[in-house]
């Protein structure tokens, strides 16, 4: 749907995506962003200003945020009418969660946009499908000189490569505009970290884009049945691109309020009657937005999540009780709405019945069961396969009565390498049958607890023999205080 009506002159758009820090996920935020944000006019964000979350989320220090210096970007859209250039400047943000995963926020706010020519939908729908079309025509000029080349995603991986290369002890260089490059299926560092080990989820989970929009025309006081009808269009063409037959309906807030929240899958619309930019986030609704990202944040552990156990499952895979553990801390760190504020709870359940409502969209709250249904299986699967051990315990100590009741054999032994005969060991060589007997009791008893801890550390779920382990499996549970990866 092509709507050639202008856009306000007050708006913003931001997209949104997380990233799993690999072997960086035991590192506090707070010391993570003091390494990886240490440049040149990059900004510790005060998180205790913006009360989003929970005092004690706060107080404990489980989130840190960093404001890095703007990007400046050009090249083409491709609009209707042909390809038109555009160039302008995004602000990063980067989101920092004790879970292990980052979420990274790229913002282009209206003063910052160079574009010749009226502001329409079409224009934000380009910009918004440029985070989804693999090679479109950006260029990121990163520092150093370097130039990154691609979709916004491509941005969003220079952004986090760079946060993971300084946080490990090395100063950003040019070969991380080479390694932010994506093709179709994700981008091939991120990949190499994961064979290596360095990170356990090597495909990002984005959000999609958030539209700000100030309309004041939109007042009743100023209303009009076809300002209404048109608005309704420009709405449309933004929450569902390339569709003409669906209509965009807002989260009811359940109180009355004049301004409209739409939200689907992949994009979020917040149209305002005023407002301005806040100076330490870019957007016009703080709230709206850092809830936005917390969810990317849950929807980013819970996919990466389900990924992991859907390839097991299909792959028949084995598994260890560790990334099983991490699997479970990973969904429960992540879906708590009560680490939030008072104040950004009242939007949750809205969002719950925005998405109950609304049959086209899936549910996150869905796919958070069908995560918690997989580990459950998994657990009882591998809680049966390990009953098995209590034979192996009773193995144990019939092992020791085994050798205790070989006090005769031994006697027999000893007498002949000590001399005296079986009768006299007890009464000329105590010590030596006491320290035999024992060492074989220890031997067997250690001998069996080894069998144990072999045996049940890493279980097939399946009856069928298992392949190898995925590179995860390897090293997800070592400290950011080791050797770090390779450059």
């Amino acid at each position: 749907m092509n709507i050639a009506g202008q856009i306000p002159p007050d708006w913003t758009i931001s997209w949104i995506r997380a990233y799993d820090l690999g072997d960086l996920a035991h590192t506090a935020p707070g010391a993570l962003v003091a390494t990886g944000g240490a440049g040149t006019g990059v900004d510790v964000v005060d998180v205790d200003e913006q009360a989003f979350f929970d005092i004690q989320t706060l107080r404990f220090g489980h989130v840190a945020r960093l404001r890095l210096p703007w990007l400046r970007f050009d090249g083409t859209l491709r609009l209707a009418a042909g390809e038109r250039p555009v160039a302008g400047r995004v602000r990063g943000h980067l989101l920092v969660h004790s879970s292990g995963f980052m979420v990274v926020r790229l913002t282009l706010r209206a003063d910052r946009l160079e574009y010749e020519g009226p502001v329409t939908a079409e224009v934000l729908g380009q910009l918004e499908r440029a985070m989804w079309v693999t090679g479109y025509p950006l260029r990121w000029h990163v520092p150093q000189g370097r130039v990154v080349e691609g979709n916004i995603r491509c941005a969003m991986n220079w952004f986090f490569l760079d946060f993971y290369e300084r946080a490990h002890g090395r100063p950003s260089g040019a070969h991380i505009a080479e390694w932010a490059s994506e093709g179709m299926q994700g981008c091939e560092k991120l990949h190499e970290l994961y064979r290596e080990g360095y990170v356990g989820h090597p495909f990002p989970v984005s959000f999609g884009a958030q539209f700000e929009i100030v309309n004041p025309r939109l007042s009743p006081l100023a209303g009009s049945l076809d300002r209404e009808r048109e608005w309704q269009g420009v709405i449309d063409s933004l929450m569902f691109p390339g569709r003409g037959d669906i209509r965009a309906v807002p989260v009811a807030l359940g109180r009355e309020t004049l301004d409209r929240w739409y939200l689907t899958e992949n994009q979020a619309l917040t149209l305002l009657l005023s407002g301005a930019v806040d100076g330490e986030t870019d957007v016009m609704d703080p709230d709206r937005t850092q809830l936005l990202e917390y969810l990317t944040l849950r929807r980013a552990a819970l996919r990466c999540v389900q990924r992991d156990t859907q390839r097991v499952l299909t792959e028949r895979l084995t598994i260890t009780r560790a990334q099983l553990e991490r699997w479970q801390h990973m969904v429960a760190s992540t879906t708590d709405d009560y680490v939030l504020h008072d104040r950004i709870g009242q939007l949750i359940e809205p969002i719950r019945g925005h998405y109950t409502s609304e049959i086209l969209l899936r549910d996150l709250g869905d796919l958070e069961r069908q995560v918690r249904a997989n580990l459950t299986w998994f657990q009882e699967r591998l809680d049966t396969l390990s009953d098995w051990t209590g034979g192996l315990v009773g193995a144990s100590v019939g092992a020791a009565a085994m050798v205790l009741s070989l006090q005769e054999s031994i006697k027999g032994v000893l007498g002949d390498v000590l001399g005296g005969g079986p009768e006299k060991v007890l009464a000329n060589h105590p010590w030596e049958f006491a320290g035999t007997m024992l060492t074989l009791m220890v031997l067997s008893f250690g001998l069996a607890l080894t069998l144990i801890r072999r045996m049940t550390s890493r279980l097939n779920p399946f009856s069928a023999p298992a392949t190898a382990g995925p590179p995860w499996s390897r090293r997800r549970g070592r400290r950011a205080t080791g050797s770090a990866p390779p450059s």
